[in-house]
């Protein structure tokens, strides 16, 4: 009998990069990886097939729902500097172009593992009733969005959206789904460099790389007191694959993959970036560079109007721990130096700043 075959859709992606061989190394499988770019996906062997394309091509979801009985589905336009600036195609990439996929897998009896976001929980932790909870909870919180106004919200309100979608298709029909809600996953070939390899504003990892990169201030929006809990992208596709592993288990499922105790706000995560940097990179001080510095600035110079935030996500993880057997076991410590690491051999040399170099044990 041949290996099954998956479908991984957005595979050139950061999360894409890490998914693609995690599920190699631990399920015999043949992988059909789809994007637009592979220059993150490291080369693999034959088992993968690549394909060079957008979701809108014609005739490419029948080709990838007829040929992969299980599809990940991790295509998004996931950054908030797009949220405000290119609002209706962030509601297309994240709803639109992709209701013809859930349709397809409804119909065809595909299981589909959706990839929403944390963001769908809107501005803080809420129950049902609007009273506050300490974390986020896939059964029990609420959704609690801005007004219409603040266009952050638009990724959020279609990734909600879809998922209704995908949840009235499994409810009413025969979808077999599971609705993943990542929480602020990091790691190594998070994002692009401006002026490198992509425009615009990164997210926020990449935003502080870009500036430690330039000896640059790392710029706090709003005084970076917005708190987020931070997830290895290890720790994470360790959960993914075992998602994909366990059908019985994960049918009908949404399910919250983070990381509740790597709960910082952004203004540390900054600090104990910039210290991980001044420990591993060499040639600063002979390159008369200063030490790394913050500084504060509005959401509206940073990301211009109609930016709004989160106060704070912590996920309630208890589900995935029980149905997956699984534990985040990485500290936001830990995974720094490798995030250093990888930014600074990629990036370094480019940036014009020959003096800097990794200092390695």
């Amino acid at each position: 009998m041949a290996p099954p075959r998956i479908a991984v859709l957005g595979a050139g992606g950061f999360l894409g990069s890490h998914v693609v061989p995690a599920l190699l190394a631990r399920i015999d499988c043949e992988i059909d990886a789809v994007d637009v770019t592979f220059a993150k996906l490291a080369p693999t062997d034959g088992r993968v097939r690549r394909v060079t394309a957008s979701l809108q091509e014609r005739g490419l979801v029948e080709d990838i729902t007829a040929r992969c009985p299980v599809v990940l589905s991790l295509t998004a336009l996931c950054n908030p500097a797009l949220y405000t600036t290119k609002p209706l195609e962030v509601i297309d990439a994240s709803y639109t172009d992709l209701i013809p996929l859930v349709t397809r897998c409804a119909t065809g009896g595909n299981r589909l593992i959706h990839f929403s976001t944390c963001e769908v929980y809107g501005r803080v932790a809420l129950d049902e009733t609007g009273r506050p909870m300490a974390e986020m909870n896939e059964e029990r919180s609420g959704f609690f969005l801005g007004p219409l106004h603040r266009e952050r919200w638009t990724y959020a309100c279609a990734k909600q959206l879809l998922e209704r979608v995908i949840w009235a298709h499994g409810e009413h029909g025969a979808l077999d789904f599971t609705i993943i809600r990542p929480f602020n996953v990091i790691g190594p070939r998070m994002d692009f460099l401006p002026g490198v390899d992509g425009e615009g504003v990164p997210r926020v990892l990449a935003s502080f790389m870009n500036a430690l990169l330039r000896g640059q201030p790392l710029s706090l929006v709003d005084g970076g007191h917005q708190r987020r809990s931070f997830i290895s992208v290890h720790d994470f596709v360790e959960a993914i694959v075992r998602v994909v592993q366990r059908p019985a288990e994960c049918r009908g499922q949404v399910l919250n993959i983070g990381h509740p105790a790597n709960d910082v706000t952004i203004r540390k995560l900054a600090e104990l970036l910039a210290g991980v940097f001044a420990a591993q990179v060499t040639g600063r001080a002979e390159l008369g560079q200063p030490a790394p510095t913050l500084r504060d600035v509005t959401a509206e110079e940073f990301y211009g109007t109609g930016y709004d935030d989160s106060s704070e996500r912590i996920p309630d993880i208890g589900k995935a721990q029980k149905l997956l057997g699984w534990n985040p076991g990485t500290s936001l410590a830990d995974m720094l130096p490798e995030i250093v690491d990888d930014y600074v051999t990629r990036y370094g040399l480019s940036l014009g700043q020959p003096g800097q170099r990794l200092r390695r044990a």
